[in-house]
Order: structure tokens, then C-alpha cells, then sequence
């Protein structure tokens, strides 16, 4: 019969004696098979841990195809932690060996597995294809479970240990970086002078090449000024006076005379001993030179900003100038030519030289309006806007409705809101224009209606269409300058993707916002809203033409083609006009003859506008109304016209309608 323990204590002794020897798991799994091999033939081993709920991790295994971090809990697991063991037939009908190939699933005969239960937690042993005769040698042995109890013990421990270890690693590696990274970017450092102020003593980080120590030790701060430190008096002296009378300092900055510039801020704390002496100063000081040299590549770089800004503006003034000024007599001399007797062709041929101007001019002004925008120098004008007023010259701008025979158009107004209200007109008129204008370029055909609110002290203007849309993902991009939602060469549509963007932006510097809701194919909704400020009886002027009668007007403009112009424009609203072609004809034309008004073009051969201008106020001493002709539409531009006494500054091209609206607010 055989015994019940198929090993003596003294056998088992031995065991454990070789197990607390061995070093890794591979010697521990072949203690195993030292062991159980004689007893109970098997092909591998694993050892499970209970880990978390219903999940087992691997502590040690003779074969590497089943270490793997978590095993599930299966039915076999549990009826071998109830049971204590378990032998399977069909592990692979009971147990899921997912992570095994078929060819491995295929060698599993069958299975014994042990739990082992301890105060760190229960434990399986597998064994796999075992000879199930011999399972009874190590079923009920008691020896065999202490043995598989230590095993246990020195796998957990070791797990742990290994676990610890690499913890322990990472720490003393993260710490080791924090300790360079520290050593390399530590600027702070601790400093000791004598009742004299010389350094006796400076404690830093870096402790093999310490430049603070060597520079300041054996020095005052007075003698480390750089040649630049020593022309600020009034600096050295206020620090003098504080190191004179004891006082304390804080973040004093300075740069030092040495081999490359050093900047430090330093900040001390006056000592004195026992009996009231004063014993010297003790403080911390900073390394800044990095900081004074972002500071200064900072201020460098706004420095090239700015030149490189006043070089766009003296650019976009002369361009502006020389663009604006033959812009000014095309559009002026189609305007005198479709006042006069054409046959049908020739009007036809002149409309669409017209529609191409205005084209041409819309694309100028954009570009022009930006770069204002852009620079912070468009200017707001607040004055009285008939509201009805204003949305039907913009109707009757864009021919909606005589000219678009299969689009709806219509335009509603709020009775509650009031006829006028103060704004800058021309700014308005713009952002309306753009947008209805928008409408009417992307639909072909339905509707467009422009309704006009008063809601919650907010003047709300929506403008919808029925027209193409524009996807969710274009809706951001119709914001940005010089973006179009359709960029290539085969659009439809003239433009360089700057309406909107001007647009947002003049708004937004009007206090308000502007939105819009569209869905491709549906159409599109866009809302303006701008703060309401009624205006006030004082404010409320009449805004409509007034007769005037004929004025004798001198026009100095070097350009023969709007000389013409002009002249012609003045001649149609019956005032007397002479020409000049400089300012010094100009002067020479006001000692001859007396004159209600000057027209003046700033940019001329001989004597510029601005000297003529000047002239006339210091050495005529004439107070007669001078009017700036000019292309350049900068406030800076306007500014100087201003700054030599002219009284109004009309930008060229000058439209019909607009010389008569000032001439219609001149008062001699």
C-alpha cells in the first residue's frame, strides 16, 4: 500500500532549503519539476495569482506561450478553488485558451490544477498533460501544499521585488533628470558681502565651474557695472543712498562687466550682530540674461514690425495715390459720357466699361480699406442716418429688382424704429452693400429678403437667400482675408475674398457682430447687429440737398484728364471754375482774383498741395475754404491735410454725387 505522504519531512526540508537558494523563476520552476517530475509525469507548469475580481495574473510559467497578464475566471478555476483540485479532460471545452494558436490548443491533452490558499491570496497550479493515475501521489498531501505554499511565498516575493526594483529605477532615473535639469537651469544663488559691501561669500548650484564666484568675490557691486550701468546716474545713486542707510532691496537688476554679458537681479537683507553692528549684507540673486535677452530680441522684433508697418503704409499711400488718381478721371469721364447724347450701342459698350470700373475700384478700395483696418487707423463718424433712406440707395445700387426678373427681393423695417440714429453712414452703407450684394451674386434665381429690427436696443439687420450656401466646414473661411470658398482659377465670381472680412471688422469696431447660419444648397441667413443710439434734437439736421447758388471755385490738379473732370462736374452744377496746374499758379492766381473755394490736389509738380495750403494761411493770411483732392485715404494723410488748414478732404476718385453733397455743406 502506498503511504499517504509520498515525501518525508526531512525530504521536504530539503526542498525548501534548495528553494530559498534559488535566484530568478526559471530556478524555482525547476524546483518543481525537481519535486513533482518523479511523482506525477506533466508537460508544463503555471502558476496563477489571484489578482483583481474574477481575474488571474501569471507569477511564473515553464513555457513562455502562457505568460500573460490576466486570465478570466472560468468555471474549471472555480470548481478547482472550491474543490481544492481538479482534474479536465477537455481543458479546451472548459477553459478558453485564446491566446495560443491551434497548433498549441491542439497539444493540451488534458489538465490538473491545485489551489492553494494562502493569507497573500489563493494560488492555481497547472499542470498540463499529466498521467491521471498519478495525481493521487500530490492530491492530498500535506508536505506537497507547504511546498507549493513557499513556492508561492518566493514567487510573490520575488514578483514584488522586481516590481519594486523597476520602481526604484524609474524613481532614481526621473530624479537624476530633475537633478540635471535642475544643476543646468538653476540661476539662483546665495551671497555674503563684508560691512563694505565687498562678496565674501557666493554659494551656487553649479559647484565645479561657479562663474557668480568668481566674478563677484573680492568685488563691491560698484565695481561690476557694466559701461552701460555707469551712465545710469540717477539709478546708482538711489541704490547708493539704500546701501548707505542699511536698507533692504529687492530684485535689483543690473548687468555686470565681464567676459560675455551677464544680467542678475539681486535682493538682500541688511545683518547685524548681537550688539546692534552692522555685519554686511546677506541675499539670493537671479541670473536674468535670459530674460534681458528675450527683451531685447522682443523689442528688436517690434521694432522691425513697426518699420516694416510704416513701410506698408508709405507704400499703400503712394499706390493708393497712383491708382486712386486715374481710376478718378476713367470713372469721371464714363460718368460725363453716359450724361450725353449716345446711341444704344455706345451706352451699351459704356456700361460695361462702367460695371468694370466700379469692379476695379470695389477691388482697390477692399485692399485699400484692410490694410487700414489691419493698422488700427480707420476712424468711425457719428452723425445722424436716415435708416428708410440709407436701405434704398442700396436697393437701387444693386438693381435688384429691375434688373433680376427671377429673384424675389423684399425689404422690411421696423415701425419701432425710429427714422434716424447715429452711426457712420458710409461704414454701414459698405458692410450692407457687401452682404446684400453677396445675396445677389450666389442666387440665380428665388429670394432675397433684407429686414430691419429694432431688439433689445440693438439694430438688427438679416439678410437671407435662397442661393447656393455654403458648407459648415466653409463657414469659419468666408472670415478670413484673401479666402474664398471656391478659390480656383474657373469661379464665377470677381473678388479676392476680402468683403466679409472687412466687413466683420468694421463692425466689430462699431461694438457689434455679425453671424451667419447657411446650409449648402439651402441658402443663407446673415445677421448684422450694432448697438442703437437715437440721435438727438440737437443732432438732427437736414440731410437732404440744398440749393446753392453759383460759386467761383479754383481747382489746382497737375493731372490734364481731371482737370477736365473737375471742371466739367463743377461747370454741370453751375459754379464758375478756374484752373492751376500747381499750387505756386495757385497763389499767384488768388493775388489776381477773389475765390469762394479751393480745390486742392496735394500731390503736385513745382508746389505740393500741403506747402500751397500752408502758404496761403501764414503769408496770405486768408481764411478761404480749402478742400484737399487726394488719393491717399490714410487718417495719417488726412491728418497732415488738417495740420495746414485745409477744411475738408475729399478722396479721389471722386464721384459725381459726392462733390455735390460737399458742395452742398459748404459754407462760405
Amino acid at each position: 500500500m502506498k503511504s499517504k505522504e509520498p515525501i518525508s519531512i526531512i525530504d521536504l526540508q530539503i526542498h525548501l532549503d534548495n528553494l530559498s537558494t534559488c535566484d530568478d523563476e526559471v530556478d524555482i520552476i525547476k524546483s518543481i519539476a525537481v519535486l513533482i517530475q518523479p511523482m506525477m509525469k506533466y508537460k508544463d507548469c503555471i502558476i496563477l495569482k489571484k489578482n483583481k475580481s474574477r481575474f488571474f495574473e501569471t507569477i511564473g510559467t515553464s513555457n513562455s506561450e502562457f505568460y500573460v497578464e490576466t486570465w478570466p475566471e472560468c468555471n474549471l478555476f472555480a470548481s478547482a478553488i472550491s474543490q481544492g483540485s481538479i482534474i479536465s479532460l477537455k481543458p479546451l471545452e472548459e477553459f478558453e485558451f485564446a491566446f495560443l494558436d491551434n497548433k498549441e490548443k491542439n497539444k493540451i491533452k488534458n489538465v490538473y490544477i491545485k489551489c492553494i490558499n494562502t493569507n497573500s491570496g489563493s494560488s492555481l497550479f497547472i499542470f498540463t498533460n499529466i498521467n491521471v493515475n498519478e495525481c493521487e501521489y500530490i492530491k492530498n498531501s500535506s508536505l506537497i501544499n507547504i511546498f507549493f505554499q513557499q513556492l508561492f511565498f518566493s514567487l510573490v516575493n520575488m514578483d514584488n521585488f522586481q516590481k519594486q526594483t523597476a520602481e526604484s529605477f524609474s524613481l532614481v532615473h526621473k530624479f537624476s533628470q530633475l537633478s540635471s535639469l535642475f544643476k543646468e537651469l538653476a540661476c539662483e544663488w546665495f551671497w555674503r558681502t563684508t560691512p563694505k559691501m565687498l562678496f565674501e561669500s557666493v554659494k551656487n548650484a553649479n559647484t565645479v565651474d561657479n562663474i557668480y564666484e568668481q566674478v563677484f568675490v573680492s568685488n563691491t557691486i560698484f565695481n561690476l557695472r557694466s559701461k552701460r550701468e555707469l551712465l545710469q546716474e540717477n539709478k546708482w545713486n538711489d541704490f547708493k543712498y539704500t546701501i548707505e542707510s542699511h536698507g533692504d532691496f529687492h530684485e535689483f537688476e543690473f548687468e555686470i562687466c565681464a567676459l560675455k554679458s551677464i544680467w542678475v537681479s539681486l535682493s538682500g537683507k541688511s545683518q547685524f550682530d548681537e550688539l546692534g553692528n552692522f555685519i554686511g549684507y546677506l541675499g539670493i540673486a537671479k541670473d536674468i540674461t535670459s530674460t534681458k535677452e528675450r527683451e531685447a530680441s522682443l523689442k528688436e522684433e517690434k521694432q522691425k514690425a513697426i518699420e516694416a508697418s510704416n513701410t506698408k503704409s508709405k507704400f499703400l499711400t503712394v499706390m493708393s495715390h497712383e491708382i486712386r488718381t486715374p481710376m478718378n478721371a476713367i470713372m469721371g469721364m464714363i460718368e460725363l459720357l453716359l450724361d450725353t447724347q449716345l446711341d444704344q450701342e455706345q451706352k451699351q459698350w459704356l456700361n460695361y466699361a462702367n460695371s468694370s470700373a466700379d469692379i476695379l475700384y470695389g477691388l482697390i478700395t477692399d485692399v485699400l480699406d484692410f490694410s487700414k483696418i489691419e493698422s488700427g487707423t480707420v476712424l468711425l463718424a457719428n452723425k445722424p442716418i436716415n435708416i428708410r433712406l440709407l436701405i434704398d440707395n442700396i436697393v437701387g445700387q444693386l438693381d435688384i429688382i429691375e434688373k433680376n426678373e427671377h429673384i424675389i427681393f423684399t425689404s422690411t423695417i421696423d415701425d419701432a424704429l425710429p427714422k434716424l440714429f447715429i452711426g457712420d453712414e458710409f461704414r454701414l452703407s459698405q458692410v450692407l452693400f457687401n452682404i446684400v450684394g453677396n445675396a445677389l451674386k450666389f442666387t440665380k434665381s428665388g429670394r432675397i429678403t433684407l429686414n430691419t429690427s429694432l431688439i433689445n436696443n440693438m439694430i438688427v439687420f438679416e439678410i437671407a437667400d435662397s442661393g447656393v450656401g455654403i458648407a459648415k466646414k466653409n463657414l469659419e473661411l468666408i472670415f478670413k482675408p484673401f479666402s474664398q470658398v471656391n478659390d480656383s482659377v474657373n469661379r464665377t465670381n470677381e473678388g479676392v475674398g476680402l468683403g466679409l472680412s472687412i466687413s466683420k471688422n468694421l463692425i466689430e469696431l462699431m461694438d457689434g457682430y455679425l453671424c451667419v447660419e447657411s446650409q449648402l444648397g439651402l441658402g443663407s441667413t446673415f445677421k448684422i447687429c450694432i448697438p442703437f443710439k437715437a440721435a438727438s434734437n440737437e443732432e438732427v439736421k437736414n440731410i437732404t440737398a440744398k440749393s446753392r447758388s453759383s460759386l467761383s471755385i479754383l481747382v489746382a490738379e497737375d493731372n490734364k484728364t481731371n482737370q477736365v473732370l473737375a471742371k466739367a462736374f463743377l461747370e454741370k452744377l453751375n459754379h464758375n471754375v478756374t484752373l492751376a496746374n500747381n499750387g505756386s499758379e495757385a497763389l499767384d492766381l488768388l493775388k489776381l482774383k477773389n475765390f469762394d473755394l479751393i480745390l486742392m490736389d496735394i500731390m503736385m509738380p513745382v508746389m505740393d498741395g500741403l506747402t500751397a495750403t500752408q502758404h496761403i494761411r501764414d503769408k496770405l493770411l486768408s481764411d478761404i475754404p480749402i478742400y484737399a483732392l487726394t488719393a491717399n485715404a490714410e487718417s495719417n494723410d488726412k491728418a497732415s491735410c488738417f495740420k495746414v488748414g485745409m477744411n475738408k478732404v475729399l478722396t479721389k476718385p471722386i464721384k459725381f454725387e459726392v462733390l455735390q453733397a460737399a458742395l452742398n455743406e459748404f459754407e462760405p
